[in-house]
């Protein structure tokens, strides 16, 4: 697939609303910031993004899809799938949390705004189901993971998700301790 003028021109203002984001936060960031920033004039952006909001969620979309992108090939040389599990989440945590400490003031201004979270919450939760429920199945199968049965393993992998986006929550927005990753990540996969 070849990259079109519009998408390095997308890709472009999104590098430079990046950089603006991290110095500024979104409150104090304008269209016009955006634009300079990039090279480009206001009209060129407004031709491609209705709003910095929206800018500021594809922003945020690229960089989920990178952690999970992370977080997928990190398990891929393991056989256990409870090493995949401990590893999945353990990536997931440390992956957020370097993309969090890049954006202190953007997270901020973030946390208070429900709407986007529960946005971005969706399409977390959505992506994540589906690669701890690969993880689930194979455990199962091999017999790692016989606490819950193979009629459950819906359920399971969404309990999992629910207490990682908690976790994610607490975690990034209120501590952000290293050894609490570890922790978390061993008492979901094992228990300890």
């Amino acid at each position: 697939m070849t990259n079109t003028k519009d998408d390095e021109v997308k890709n472009s203002i999104l590098e430079a609303a990046k950089r603006v984001f991290q110095k500024w936060g979104l409150n104090k960031t304008s269209m016009e910031d955006i634009a300079h920033e990039a090279g480009k004039g206001k009209s060129t952006l407004y031709y491609y993004f209705k709003s910095k909001d929206e800018i500021l969620e594809v922003v945020v979309k690229n960089e989920l899809n990178n952690i999970m992108n992370k977080v997928k090939s990190a398990t891929t040389d393991l056989i256990s799938s409870k090493e995949k599990l401990k590893r999945y989440l353990s990536t997931l945590l440390v992956e957020i949390n370097k993309s969090v400490s890049i954006y202190p003031i953007l997270t901020g201004e973030v946390k208070g705004n429900v709407e986007f979270l529960s946005r971005m919450s969706k399409i977390v939760k959505d992506r994540e189901e589906a690669v701890i429920l690969d993880i689930l199945k194979e455990g199962l199968e091999s017999g790692e993971f016989n606490f819950f049965s193979e009629d459950e393993i819906d359920k399971a992998a969404s309990v999992i998700v629910g207490i990682i986006m908690g976790l994610s929550m607490y975690l990034f927005f209120d501590n952000d301790d290293s050894e609490m990753i570890g922790i978390a990540a061993r008492l979901i996969a094992d228990g300890g």
